[in-house]
């Protein structure tokens, strides 16, 4: 799962681009975050963050659970040495 290998610190490729946890990896409105469930992930970023447990996107795709989330930062590919 997507999630758990940001939070053991592994960069993960997403739609041709690279990501790493950002910080402790908690959303905060603004961030860019990836969210995954049943469907696979999803690269997202948070308009609203509710305090009972769930995170709306600024786009109109699914607004997932907060454990489902780990904010991220865009990193350079892994070198292949």
């Amino acid at each position: 799962m997507t999630i758990n290998a940001l939070a053991r610190g592994e960069t993960i490729e997403l739609n041709g681009s690279y990501f790493k946890m950002d910080g402790n990896g908690q959303v905060e409105v603004g961030d860019s975050y990836i969210a995954e469930r049943n469907t696979g992930p999803e690269l997202l970023q948070a308009e609203e963050v509710h305090a009972d447990g769930w995170i709306r996107p600024t786009t109109m795709r699914y607004s997932y659970d907060i454990w489902e989330c780990t904010k991220v930062i865009r990193v350079p590919a892994p070198s292949k040495g």
